[in-house]
């Protein structure tokens, strides 16, 4: 993934990040896994950005301690790569509703490796964002977060047979250990809340939605900056026609450049 052209080199951070780690995994790490090293990437790309543009710090963001950010580093990117995104100078302060989710997610890791305890802790950390799961750990699409699960967490995997959101579906493991029933409709089908489980979770990726942001603020200044040159002698409908094509992107009416 490369920034957008025309697009200041500061505007998509995220984006620059995730192809600096990806360029190292290729270089430094190929025996790695290529999905695991993707997934990784995305959410350590969206962290940092998240962490420079908040003033926090990458543990705020990922829930990870200093040596696990390390460890990662160590197994899929090129020395120092996440060290130039910002390695935690702290540790992470869990809730406790992080907690109940974080060892959900060990209880039913597929012990593969370390990477699932990683995982189950930043999944358990982005998951206290509100936007869908998948977004909130900078992956492309949803069909990213199912193949997460499905590799990683298979007994999880699994028994969200009904496909559920993968954020509402953890929740219902939680409620159903401790107990709890979540909803009192006689069935899905007869739920006026249908959609709160089970609505679409399409939509832009985070990475995808700063390009956008960006590209747009980026654009609304050059019109302003183009309009401002324009001669004062010229009609007020000539400016507006002239700003109205810059935003989108065609060239100002001839002969009023």
């Amino acid at each position: 993934m490369s920034p957008p052209t025309g697009s200041r080199p500061d505007a998509v951070p995220a984006a620059a990040h995730y192809a600096a780690l990806m360029a190292g995994h290729a270089v430094s790490r190929p025996a790695a896994d290529p999905f695991d090293a993707h997934v990784f990437a995305c959410v350590l790309a969206l962290c940092t950005a998240e962490a420079e543009a908040l003033g926090e710090t990458l543990a705020d963001r990922l829930g990870l301690r200093p040596e696990e950010v390390a460890a990662i580093e160590e197994v899929y990117f090129a020395p120092g790569a996440v060290g130039r995104s910002g390695v935690p100078t702290g540790l992470p302060v869990a809730v406790e509703e992080e907690v109940t989710v974080r060892d959900l997610l060990v209880a039913h890791r597929a012990e593969r490796g370390s990477e699932e305890v990683w995982l189950a802790a930043i999944v358990a950390r982005r998951a206290m964002e509100p936007d869908h799961l998948w977004q909130d750990l900078g992956l492309h699409a949803r069909a990213e977060l199912s193949r997460l699960m499905a590799r990683h967490f298979p007994v999880l995997a699994a028994g969200n047979d009904r496909n559920l959101k993968w954020k509402k579906y953890l929740y219902r493991r939680l409620c159903e250990a401790e107990g709890f029933v979540l909803c009192t409709a006689p069935s899905c089908a007869a739920c006026a809340d249908f959609s709160v489980c089970f609505g679409d979770e399409s939509g832009e990726s985070r990475m995808a939605q700063r390009r956008r942001l960006a590209d747009e603020a980026f654009a609304a200044e050059t019109a302003a900056t183009a309009c401002a040159a324009v001669p004062g002698h010229v009609s007020t409908e000539s400016r507006r026609r002239c700003r109205v094509a810059l935003h989108q992107g065609a060239s100002p009416p001839a002969g009023r450049r």
